[in-house]
């Protein structure tokens, strides 16, 4: 359960500073080259992927903790 807060906290302070990004100017940028769509797309490719990494992580050490 507390991996479960821990995702969800993590979760809201990127969205969060993604959004400080965005208010930066960029935004205007990559809407105007229609780029835009790319760097979304990247951004959740890497957010995806640290979920992933970070869910098989914290299931190997619980399997390492019921070890013990």
């Amino acid at each position: 359960m507390k991996s479960l807060h821990k995702l969800v906290l993590v979760l809201a302070l990127t969205l969060v500073s993604f959004s400080m990004l965005a208010s930066s100017g960029m935004e205007e940028y990559f809407y105007e080259s229609g780029k835009i769509k790319v760097v979304v797309a990247v951004a959740s490719i890497v957010l995806v992927g640290l979920f992933i990494y970070i869910f098989t992580l914290e299931r190997r050490l619980k399997k390492i903790e019921n070890k013990k």
